[in-house]
């Protein structure tokens, strides 16, 4: 498909910060997190400046990358710029899990590989313990379904990403806080049961438009209309999950529907 020009405009509008504040038992230290979602290279500024300086303003302990970062028809100028920009951040650790728009590029090895070597650690189906200034956290995170099918729509869940999930709850303590990095928030069967403390995830653009009033998004991927999951903080049993609506501005247009960059402060209570 040709790649059109406007693709490549890089927009001077910073983003809405949303934030969030949660207040759970394990944290006796605050912790603030970036939540970073379906960027889909777009480009924020020049070399991200825009974004980047959105970041600085909040200094967070932690970056969670929830998929599409990379997109299968925009070039990787935006992302490439971004992943630069987020190393001259201070003391910050980056976490990157996979989208369905990496996946569509047909090169998930080589962008796995871009993420490492800027010093983000990726995550496929598995926990990882980090020490923020003392406070322990335990970050999980698995693949975008369709890594593990053909198909872009996915009818039925792969038993492989189902291992993925199971294999992140082995890995946890049942004493640390701990996080889910996901691209699909309408999975929430299985985030209800995952044993984790809270789940964030991206990939439904806040439901593209926003109908003023209802307070719901129109659209959304794997939803379809009036999606439940578009954006925001949601109670799934005891567990919590966060949506962000995302950072793109590359594809449909957003109608009342600003994007955004989620931050996320853990606070003792």
């Amino acid at each position: 498909m040709k790649r059109t020009s406007w693709r490549n405009t890089a927009f001077s509008r910073a983003p809405v910060v949303r934030i969030y504040n949660e207040y759970p038992d394990q944290i006796t230290q605050p912790v603030t997190i970036a939540l970073v979602t379906d960027l889909h290279s777009t480009r924020y500024g020049r070399r991200q400046e825009v974004l980047v300086h959105a970041l600085r303003k909040y200094n967070p302990d932690l970056i969670l990358l929830a998929g599409d970062i990379v997109d299968d028809q925009v070039p990787l100028v935006g992302t490439r710029e971004f992943l630069e920009g987020i190393r001259t951040l201070p003391s910050t650790r980056c976490f990157y899990v996979t989208g369905n728009h990496e996946q569509r590029t047909g090169r998930l090895d080589a962008i796995k590989k871009r993420f490492t070597s800027h010093g983000v650690t990726v995550l496929s189906g598995e926990t990882r313990t980090v020490n923020i200034r003392g406070q322990l956290l335990e970050i999980g995170g698995v693949d975008d379904p369709t890594v593990f099918t053909p198909n872009r729509f996915v009818r039925r869940i792969p038993r492989q990403w189902e291992r993925q999930l199971a294999h992140c709850r082995a890995g946890l303590s049942g004493e640390r806080y701990s996080i889910l990095l996901t691209h699909r928030p309408e999975l929430t069967r299985y985030y209800r049961e995952s044993g984790f403390d809270l789940v964030v995830a991206g990939h439904a653009h806040g439901g593209q438009v926003r109908i003023p009033g209802l307070g719901r998004g129109l659209l959304a991927p794997h939803q379809g209309l009036f999606p439940r999951y578009a954006g925001g903080r949601y109670r799934l049993g005891r567990v919590t999950m966060i949506v962000s609506r995302g950072l793109c501005l590359n594809r449909l247009p957003r109608i009342f529907n600003p994007p955004e960059l989620v931050m996320i402060h853990l606070l003792p209570d």
